[in-house]
């Protein structure tokens, strides 16, 4: 197994798709929230009290869900690498256990999400260096752990990812879910499913998009204390179901 990660993490740290997209979200990160605060302050005089917190840049470490389109195409594209080159035929060969091979990609994609999620918070501070932030930090253990939450819940989408790419070997299925998540684009399936569960079942308020990792990780705030539970027991679901479902799938298909 520690073979077979050692493997996967050279893998990533190689691969130029996964340096260029990590380099372009930290620019379009930095270069919204510059851009959007400035033109804040163009519109209205802002009070020190008023501007983004130190512990925001952990918090919501993208300034935009979208951004975390780069995450989802760069770790579908590293989970299909092997099968493109026709690696993963000599790959399954050469272990015992195939289950492994699944393993080890989801822990080097954990690594993976936890580097474009600490890029993007690198970003948030140099850009609310630029633009002046308050820089009490008064909230920063709270937005921390928001930060860790919110890794585990693409942890989660990560798994779904994993599930599709991996386990049914379907890339464009995948990249098609992943662009999906970060476009929010699910939340109107979600609306549809609430509409017809609450009049079905004469149900008041209930929110499927509360047990969802895609929206979670847009809306779980420890400093608020939104949806902190939620999140934590979402994320752990997600990531057990569909990795177990990575598993099974993967050690019945044939490797061609």
């Amino acid at each position: 197994m520690s073979n077979l990660i050692k493997t996967e993490l050279y893998k990533l740290r190689t691969s130029k798709l996964f340096i260029v997209l990590l380099l372009c979200m930290m620019a379009v990160n930095n270069i919204s929230l510059v851009g959007s605060i400035m033109m804040m302050n163009t519109l209205v005089d802002v009070p020190d009290a008023m501007k983004m917190e130190f512990s925001t840049a952990f918090s919501s470490p993208f300034t935009l869900d979208m951004m975390t389109m780069f995450i989802y195409i760069s770790a579908v594209s590293f989970l299909f690498l092997d099968f493109n080159n026709g690696y993963i035929k000599n790959l399954a060969g050469q272990v015992s256990n195939r289950g492994d091979i699944v393993t080890s990609k989801f822990i080097v994609i954990a690594v993976h999400n936890l580097i474009f999620f600490l890029a993007a918070a690198v970003s948030n501070l140099i850009g609310g260096l630029i633009v002046g932030m308050n820089m009490d930090i008064q909230n920063l253990g709270a937005g921390i752990a928001t930060f860790f939450i919110k890794w585990l819940l693409s942890l989660g989408i990560g798994a779904v990812l994993l599930f599709f790419a991996v386990g049914l070997k379907s890339k464009s299925f995948a990249l098609i879910i992943g662009v999906m998540v970060s476009l929010s684009a699910f939340s109107l399936i979600y609306m549809g499913i609430d509409t017809a569960i609450n009049n079905v079942l004469k149900l008041n308020g209930f929110s499927l998009s509360q047990y969802m990792p895609d929206a979670l990780i847009s809306s779980v705030n420890v400093a608020k204390g939104n949806l902190v539970a939620n999140g934590i027991i979402a994320a752990i679901v997600f990531i057990v179901l569909f990795c177990f479902l990575a598993h099974v799938t993967f050690k019945k298909r044939d490797i061609k």
